[in-house]
């Protein structure tokens, strides 16, 4: 016992000092721990957000993506554009530009010939449809999943039922045929086709030596017509020529009477007498319509000219 009076009194409580040196030391843990697991969400919420972009020509399908079990549609966008810093989201873009989609095609036509040629179809995505498109269509795959198949019957129908060279002569028909198929089977759809045209057409072998053979006959044949026609024409001229020496013989025979004769030999007569050197005696016609004799009775080479005495 205290004889002093300073002790404690009997039943007080002594102060814990340990207690509180322990209160003071965890209070700065529980402050640097809250920090830390601030800094942690922080970071890990920055880890999942992007700015997703949709560029032009372009519409986005945005949907979720969350830690655990599947994502779910957001929402669309046109580009272009972006979602702006979002947590967990996704966007796929799809292109709904027209577009030329090429076929090479190998069919047999209607006489069990191989065809070769190349079928374009030109096609759009209608906008405001691109979910449609990613939860219908396939999305990116589209085209490949839904047309190409459809597209390539479509053709080969048009196709096998004409001879090769009928498709190059209706490559045009034959392309608005089937794109009046295809924008019907397509109507309900985001696909619309725009045109199709057929070309790049390419026969096969035996063909091709077929009508290379048929040119050169045809050649040969129009040759031979050429031939033929001159050789018609010279004998028609032999036949005329000949006709028209027949005709005149017969003329000849038929009008040379001795009066005609007569009538010729006066013109005869009449055109030698214009003659300025030569003197005629004319006798007169015999009974029997022979010529008359003709005499020359200009001065012999004996018989000196008469001098003029001028």
């Amino acid at each position: 016992m205290s004889t002093n009076g300073i002790g404690p009194k009997p039943g007080s409580r002594q102060p814990d000092i340990g207690g509180g040196r322990l209160q003071f030391q965890i209070l700065p843990a529980i402050g640097t721990l809250a920090i830390i697991v601030i800094l942690a969400v922080f970071g890990l919420a920055r880890l999942g957000c992007a700015n997703h972009h949709t560029p032009p020509g372009h519409e986005g399908y945005v949907k979720s993506q969350p830690l655990i079990g599947a994502g779910e549609f957001v929402g669309t966008q046109t580009g272009p554009t972006s979602t702006g810093w979002v947590w967990r989201q996704k966007v796929v873009n799809i292109d709904i530009r027209q577009r030329t989609y090429s076929e090479d095609m190998v069919i047999l036509t209607s006489n069990r010939l191989e065809l070769s040629f190349r079928a374009h179809a030109r096609i759009k995505l209608k906008k405001g449809h691109v979910r449609q498109v990613i939860e219908a269509l396939g999305g990116a795959n589209w085209y490949r999943d839904n047309v190409q198949k459809q597209f390539r019957a479509a053709v080969r129908d048009e196709v096998q039922k004409l001879e090769p060279f009928e498709v190059k002569n209706l490559m045009r028909q034959i392309g608005d045929n089937v794109l009046v198929t295809m924008k019907g089977k397509y109507a309900d759809t985001p696909i619309e086709f725009l045109t199709v045209d057929i070309g790049n057409i390419e026969y096969p072998e035996v063909v091709v030596r077929s009508v290379i053979r048929k040119f050169v006959t045809n050649e040969d044949n129009e040759r031979k017509d050429v031939e033929l026609a001159i050789a018609q024409r010279q004998i028609d001229i032999g036949i005329a020529e000949a006709q028209g020496i027949a005709d005149a013989q017969q003329i000849i025979r038929t009008t040379l009477d001795p009066m005609f004769l007569q009538f010729e030999a006066l013109r005869a007569i009449e055109a030698l007498a214009e003659s300025p050197n030569t003197t005629f005696l004319v006798m007169p016609f015999s009974k029997e319509g022979q010529a008359p004799v003709i005499m020359n009775l200009s001065a012999s080479p004996s018989t000196p000219p008469a001098r003029s005495n001028r």
